[in-house]
């Protein structure tokens, strides 16, 4: 009789997470996740501590694939608008991520500067987009991040979509108004 393949810890983890973007974090528990990897839940315990250890491990690997998004969105040609974009597609493409990480307690961070971890990455495509320093500089960064998680949060529950074009032309919309009241003032 062969022996049976051992679960390692990234199998794991991979197996959590698709549970996750399939039902939800509230889904995820040691019985569910046994069930989907065709074991008893011993293995899960031998490879993580508990839990809370495995939770945060999910939670760690959604941030990967978020921030992943976000590399691709700081390639565009405007970065600042590209990062929107990214976090906006993260949004529709990983609905039950996205509400993990930014629309959940469980997630531990609002989906605000100083909250995303990529928030120096975003501020400073802010400033250098809209030639805006100090203060002002972050209020835009602020009321864009406003502006963008309202979108991103229609999309991951499905209450709105919108297509490329009508989120593009939104967010250039919402940036020539924020920057403008922003250098009157």
């Amino acid at each position: 009789m062969p022996r049976r393949a051992m679960l390692t810890r990234e199998k794991i983890l991979e197996a959590a997470v698709e549970e996750v973007r399939e039902k939800g974090w509230d889904a995820l528990n040691a019985r569910r996740l046994a069930k989907r990897l065709n074991c008893s839940t011993s293995p899960l315990f031998a490879c993580f501590s508990g839990m809370e250890e495995l939770r945060a491990a999910v939670k760690g690997r959604a941030t990967e694939m978020y921030s992943a998004y976000i590399d691709e969105g700081m390639k565009e040609e405007r970065k600042f608008k590209g990062i929107g974009r990214a976090y906006i597609r993260f949004a529709y493409a990983e609905p039950q991520l996205f509400r993990l990480l930014f629309m959940s307690r469980e997630g531990g961070r609002p989906a605000l500067p100083g909250g995303d971890p990529n928030s120096a990455r975003v501020a400073e495509a802010a400033s250098a987009a809209s030639g805006l320093s100090g203060e002002k500089a972050k209020k835009l960064y602020l009321e864009m991040w406003i502006f963008v998680h309202g979108i991103a949060a229609m999309g991951a529950t499905g209450t709105q979509t919108f297509s490329g074009k009508e989120i593009s032309e939104m967010l250039t919309d919402a940036y020539r108004g924020i920057c403008e009241g922003l250098k009157k003032s």
